[in-house]
């Protein structure tokens, strides 16, 4: 590209960025899963509040909500708001980011979730040149592990990924006038951008320790669901262990599948492999668990269990009062003072699904509020979660 193309073509952006329209106060979106709040951006984009393409994202989260469901096509990530009702917690940024709406993600992350290395780096989505099916080109653990990398990628497009701790400890470090400061330009949020906080983020909870915790079930899904990383990095290699977790997630989806519409295997018709052996005496213990509890079995609820088992696990840390208000006015606070304005915020309180511990929501939702007010010029808060399915 020629210099003179280049200065056209920021120039171009620059005016595109000019006939943005301005929302009167900053508006504050409170959903309860946190997939909703991709409905407002997308309202923002369209009302010409963000741009089209290239939006920033600062998502502060225990979890970085950046998988893909592994059946969704890239031409549905693409269609607009369509697409909306496809997408679960796990996985409603990427597809926004296939689709250009956003083009950076800086994931803010407490101390106790460690699910990406820290640092910044690119990287594309695209399409499954085969199945059309949405992956991306990162051999990053988190990626591997769900079995969606592809080194080959049709329609694809790059972002620039960031993950950061956030934390009292981390911005307080000697001297911190100039240790916040080079924080804050190492994320490099620039405008426009939303603001976007689950309140897991402040306390971190694990729905899946109490499903059926009398016989253990998390610890015995472990080498059920099981994932080893290549020992190499080459392609060839990294592409077979994808292949064979592929064909893995893909045995168990079908005997879990068969488990909640019959309660047993005893019909199954897939192959009586050493996985098929071992869902099997898990589902035994299960059905003698759920008799004793006098309920049926949540099969899929199992499932999404294991499916959590790979590397690490889910973070867990349910915070003390104080650890909360360190969080929020040691680091949240001093974030934000130091960044210009969002254009919106959205909030999730992801507490139904067992994320936010529910005795602690409404303290750490009014906590977060409070200061969100006293730094911007906002409206009330839209609490869209105490209207949502309640007709």
């Amino acid at each position: 590209m020629t210099r003179r193309m280049s200065l056209k073509m920021a120039g171009s952006c620059e005016n595109a960025a000019n006939v943005l329209k301005r929302f009167k106060k900053i508006p504050i979106y409170v959903v309860e899963e946190h997939n909703d709040a991709l409905q407002f951006i997308y309202s923002a984009i369209g009302g010409k509040k963000l741009p089209l393409e290239g939006t920033t994202l600062l998502h502060l989260d225990a979890h970085p909500d950046m998988l893909i469901d592994r059946k969704l096509k890239g031409e549905d990530a693409r269609s607009g708001r369509n697409v909306l009702p496809l997408l679960q917690i796990e996985n409603w940024i990427v597809p926004a980011i296939a689709a250009g709406h956003i083009g950076h993600v800086v994931w803010l992350r407490p101390p106790w979730a460690r699910q990406f290395r820290d640092g910044t780096r690119p990287i594309h989505v695209g399409d499954h040149p085969t199945t059309g099916e949405l992956r991306v080109d990162s051999k990053e653990p988190y990626y591997l592990s769900d079995a969606l990398y592809s080194p080959h990628l049709v329609n694809k497009r790059k972002f620039i990924f960031t993950s950061a701790e956030l934390s009292d400890t981390v911005l307080t470090k000697e001297p911190k006038e100039s240790n916040l400061q080079n924080y804050i330009e190492n994320l490099n949020v620039k405008e426009p951008y939303v603001l976007d906080i689950d309140l897991d983020f402040f306390s971190t909870g694990n729905p899946f320790l109490a499903l059926y915790e009398n016989i253990k079930l998390y610890d015995r899904l472990l080498p059920i669901f099981d994932f080893k990383l290549p020992d190499k990095d080459d392609d060839e290699t990294v592409d077979k262990v994808v292949e064979s977790r592929e064909q893995q997630l893909e045995e168990l989806e079908n005997l879990f599948q068969h488990l909640e519409q019959y309660d047993n295997l005893d019909k199954y018709e897939g192959e009586k492999s050493r996985l098929y052996k071992m869902v099997s005496e898990l589902a035994i213990a299960i059905l003698a668990e759920a008799k004793r509890l006098n309920e049926k079995p949540d099969w899929w609820a199992v499932f999404a269990g294991g499916c959590t088992r790979d590397q690490e696990g889910l973070p867990y840390h349910i915070s003390s009062e104080e650890e909360i208000q360190r969080l929020v006015k040691q680091a949240l606070v001093p974030l934000l003072k130091n960044l210009p304005p969002p254009v919106l915020i959205t909030v999730a309180r992801s507490t139904d699904d067992g994320y936010c511990p529910p005795h602690q929501v409404e303290y750490i939702q009014s906590t977060v509020l409070e200061v969100l007010k006293e730094l911007y010029d906002t409206d009330d808060p839209a609490l869209y979660y105490l209207t949502v399915n309640t007709f």
